[in-house]
């Protein structure tokens, strides 16, 4: 059996990019040569993840680990026999027999980097990555405890600062006869004025099936417990499952967004000297992108091929990096939508923030807002709709907040963390989709901020849509103007093609059967016939190696 990882450490976000990591976990997992491990270093819960992305994960188990410094991307990676590492602005090196890079396109690392953080790149770097790798040698516990599942912060934990835990963790410890020293706090931001929480322990290579330790206790909001676990003696590892009460904080405070499920606050309390104590303690105030952030492109000479997204990102891939890539066009579940009695709808979908490819939400809401007063009795009725998800950050939270009150006073509908079902039947009554990614921009300057390929303009395609989309990135590679859909250059052009649709100028249901015919180049059984082909043509090279 060969065992496959996929890195994503934005599982948890379960956005697009995570889509298509999951869909490469779920079409190989269906094969039963392959063992499929999802690798992540914040945990997701794998059942929501397959419920909100629509795929099914029953046979992918999910591996957390602790990211710590890229020399511990050896302890990740170097067991599997293909390593794909699908994480975005990833610089993480690889070291299993075939390893394999997942480009959505080759934005520069430090495109989000504001002054501070170059200067603390700039005097603060190269201390960091001393500190990072002494830690790496002197704390045991990098390799004495791993991290199953139910810890959202492995990070926090290992650097001995208390982590969320999900209400189900579970650690696989090595210390063989000793004891395993764990805080639990119901913490004064919980909304449990009282926790139950229950510990059990299994011997490992013993095989049993019955705890050899259990214990309930319950904790008070504010109150913390050290508790001193005894783990498995004559075998090589014991399994610590930590369950208790849980709540969702959006559900009791109105004032944040945090839908996660949390549960007891965990704290790894094993005793260290003073050093190590201290040290793990300067560790935990460095951010993570002083270590990670790659100085050169060395990392890349640890993979034995890229993978892309399409024409344009491979065009970039060679352009800026001076590297062959392999087309993996995204997978689009184009057979689980449908198309219904068409309704006054003018629909966009992506998510809300306001850097990289943003959506142009605000432009669209401002062409809109136009069309309304220039074309009021053909506009009559119609409805924009903004649906895509929204992270916790400040900056997008104040994007999401400026959208909302540009649209004030016109009938748009701005809907936030949409789930899947929803969605489709928003697509399936919508008449017209608009994509606007890149408008205004100059793709030679700045050619990450136009879309590098459009899941959601095939999946507009497959509901029977009008795509009026921006000639630009990848959008390009999937209209042809006038067959299938509409290419815009700019504002004004958008405005004239949604008229030429609203107006019957044009063959509409023409283009909606061509739409949906076209639309299957791009569908979850081609992706999967071209993603086995690139496995196979892989561990070929490593077998004939």
């Amino acid at each position: 059996m060969k065992r496959i990882a996929i890195y994503d450490r934005y599982l948890s976000t379960i956005g697009g990019g995570e889509r298509y990591s999951c869909k490469i976990a779920e079409v190989l997992s269906k094969d039963k040569e392959y063992k499929i491990d999802l690798i992540t270093d914040i945990f997701a819960d794998l059942e929501e993840v397959s419920r909100r992305l629509n795929l099914d994960l029953s046979r992918v188990d999910l591996k957390v680990f602790p990211f710590i410094s890229e020399d511990y991307a050896a302890k990740i990676t170097k067991n599997y026999d293909i390593f794909i590492n699908a994480t975005y602005l990833s610089s993480l090196p690889a070291y299993s027999s075939r390893n394999l890079y997942l480009c959505y396109f080759p934005t520069p690392f430090d495109v989000d980097f504001k002054l501070a953080h170059r200067l603390l790149l700039f005097f603060f770097r190269r201390p960091a990555m001393w500190l990072f790798r002494l830690a790496d040698r002197l704390i045991g516990d990098f390799d004495s405890i791993e991290i199953e599942e139910g810890i959202y912060e492995p990070k926090r934990f290992m650097l001995r600062r208390g982590s969320w835990s999900s209400g189900s963790v579970s650690l696989k410890v090595h210390d063989e006869g000793r004891e395993l020293e764990l805080g639990l706090k119901n913490p004064e931001a919980s909304s449990l004025d009282s926790m139950d929480i229950n510990i059990e322990v299994y011997a490992g290579t013993s095989g049993g099936k019955l705890p050899f330790y259990n214990k309930d206790l319950n904790l008070l909001r504010g109150v913390k417990r050290i508790i001193r676990i005894p783990l498995a003696s004559r075998s090589d590892f014991s399994i610590v499952k930590v369950s208790s009460d849980t709540f969702i904080p959006s559900e009791s405070n109105k004032r944040t967004r945090d839908s996660r499920n949390l549960g007891v606050v965990i704290y790894n309390e094993s005793k260290i000297n003073f050093f190590k104590k201290i040290l793990l303690k300067i560790l935990g105030y460095i951010p993570l992108f002083i270590v990670t952030f790659p100085e050169n492109l060395k990392f890349l000479t640890t993979y034995h091929g890229i993978i892309t997204i399409s024409e344009y990102s491979k065009k970039w891939i060679k352009k800026w990096w001076n590297r062959e890539s392999l087309i993996l066009y995204p997978p689009v579940d184009t057979g689980n939508f449908k198309v219904k009695k068409k309704e006054k709808i003018i629909l966009s979908v992506g998510r809300f923030f306001p850097e990289h490819h943003n959506k142009k939400q605000l432009e669209m809401v401002e062409v809109f807002k136009q069309l309304m007063r220039q074309y009021p009795e053909e506009m009559g009725g119609y409805t924009l709709y903004l649906a895509g998800g929204v992270s916790e950050k400040p900056e997008h939270l104040k994007y999401l907040e400026r959208v909302i009150a540009a649209a004030g006073g016109y009938p748009v509908k701005v809907i936030t963390n949409i789930e899947w079902a929803e969605l489709v039947e928003i697509f399936a009554r919508s008449y017209i989709f608009w994509h606007a990614s890149g408008m205004g921009e100059d793709e030679e300057v700045h050619p990450e901020k136009f879309e590098h390929f459009g899941i959601t303009t095939v999946e507009a395609m497959a509901s029977g849509c009008i795509p009026v989309v921006i000639n630009r990135g990848g959008q390009k590679e999937i209209i042809r103007n006038g067959y299938n859909g509409f290419l815009f250059e700019n504002s004004q052009e958008l405005k004239d093609k949604t008229m030429d649709i609203i107006k019957g100028r044009v063959d509409i249901e023409k283009i909606r059967k061509n739409a949906i015919l076209s639309c299957r180049s791009f569908s979850d059984n081609k992706f999967g016939e071209n993603l086995i082909s690139i496995i196979d043509g892989i561990l070929s090279v490593n077998n004939s190696g």
